[in-house]
């Protein structure tokens, strides 16, 4: 726990975000957070890889921060992992913006003998889409896979649950700390997940849920996964975050297909014209990884189990629509009536954000040119943008040109 203490004061100073260089940090210190604490001022900053702010703030926070998140661990039941610790997983540290450290209920001990993969989707999930994700789940798991997933309600549910009827080990990945009270209906789900695998996040304590932190977490889902799996996603769903992460981030990216005029599905047709995989069974995804990873796979295994059920989709918890309302006479406007006031952004979007905005408040651009005009990483850049989408600020185009909603 010494060790990890300077890389939780680390955590603490920097921050949590899906565009902190980490490893670059790291590697210019031999990836000792010790050294960092222990670093004088002059020697942090012609390391070159501090802003000024950074450096202001490793100045100013104290090793007692960490170690009162420490002592909260213990309180809580929960490991504290760094990047040294030999349970930290393997895929996670191939980051360019790894975790400094993540907080564990269960463990990941399994992870050197399993092929971990990312299921995730809609919340709002249809009962055919929640019978699929669980079939798949169950499938993967009989064949040698951890399953990965955030959690949430819908399509994440009925992954996890697949795993678990299976007999298999899953991981959850939150955007909050442990503390949080996020959503209870699925506590027993999390207390299940931590006994058959582990509950994690990088956030510590009792830190709230946010817009930005469960994209920021999504890095973390598809980082710590060989591949990832979309199921039943419209074009704003968040669980493309964890796709274009994927991409970025070098991973096998699959998609369920599902009706081409349906807009639950839109997001997942939309990847496969991309390049990602179609899958029609869980062999579609295992195929891919049986040359690489043959000591792992069990493949008699899943073919016995293909396309049995699992799970009742009436156990997984789903977000249900908002309630329709009753049919209403259109209202005409009077001549008289004022114009609608402009739809103004939202006061807690990011730099990036604020940015892309400016950029497409002339014209309609292209992502190579908004890449130019913000110089942000591609990962920067989809998730920003998927944001805006998801807000109702920005639209994608055919050509991946994208445009302002006015």
């Amino acid at each position: 726990m010494k060790n990890t203490l300077y890389f939780i004061w680390l955590q603490c100073a920097l921050g949590i975000s899906s565009s902190l260089r980490t490893q670059e940090i790291l590697a210019a210190f031999d990836g000792n957070a010790r050294a960092i604490h222990d670093a004088s001022d002059y020697d942090r900053r012609i390391a070159g890889v501090f802003t000024n702010l950074q450096l202001d703030k490793l100045r100013k926070t104290p090793l007692s921060q960490a170690e009162l998140i420490a002592e909260e661990c213990t309180r809580m039941k929960l490991h504290a992992l760094s990047p040294q610790d030999s349970t930290y997983p393997a895929l996670l540290r191939q980051l360019a913006s790894y975790p400094l450290a993540l907080y564990v209920r269960g463990d990941l001990d399994f992870l050197a003998g399993q092929l971990p993969l990312a299921l995730v989707g809609t919340r709002r999930a249809s009962r055919k889409s929640v019978d699929i994700a669980s079939r798949l789940s169950d499938t993967l798991v009989r064949a040698g896979c951890c399953v990965v997933s955030g959690g949430a309600l819908g399509i994440d549910s009925a992954a996890h649950w697949g795993a678990l009827h299976a007999g298999g080990k899953t991981i959850a990945v939150l955007g909050c700390g442990h503390g949080y009270n996020y959503l209870p209906e699925n506590a027993t789900l999390r207390g299940r997940i931590a006994e058959h695998g582990a509950v994690i996040s990088e956030y510590p304590g009792n830190t709230p849920g946010s817009p930005r932190s469960f994209p920021t977490r999504n890095r973390i889902i598809s980082g710590i996964s060989a591949g990832t799996i979309i199921v039943e996603a419209n074009e704003k769903s968040g669980s493309l975050i964890t796709a274009r992460y994927a991409a970025e981030q070098n991973r096998e990216v699959f998609a369920v297909p599902g009706d081409a005029f349906g807009t639950t599905y839109t997001g997942g047709n939309k990847l496969i014209r991309e390049g990602a995989k179609p899958v029609f069974s869980a062999m579609d995804v295992l195929e891919e990884f049986e040359l690489s990873h043959p000591h792992l796979f069990n493949m008699r295994q899943a073919a016995k189990h293909l396309e049995q059920p699992s799970v009742s989709p009436d156990q997984v918890a789903v977000k249900r629509p908002a309630r329709p309302t009753a049919d209403m006479p259109a209202r005409v406007p009077q001549p008289s009536s004022p114009p609608a006031p402009k739809k103004e952004p939202p006061s807690n979007l990011s730099a990036l954000e604020q940015s892309i905005l400016q950029c497409l408040s002339n014209q309609p651009l292209h992502i190579d040119d908004i890449t130019k005009a913000t110089h942000a990483s591609l990962g920067e850049l989809f998730a920003a943008l998927t944001t805006l989408e998801i807000n109702g600020l920005a639209q994608q185009m055919p050509g991946k040109i994208y445009q302002i909603v006015k």
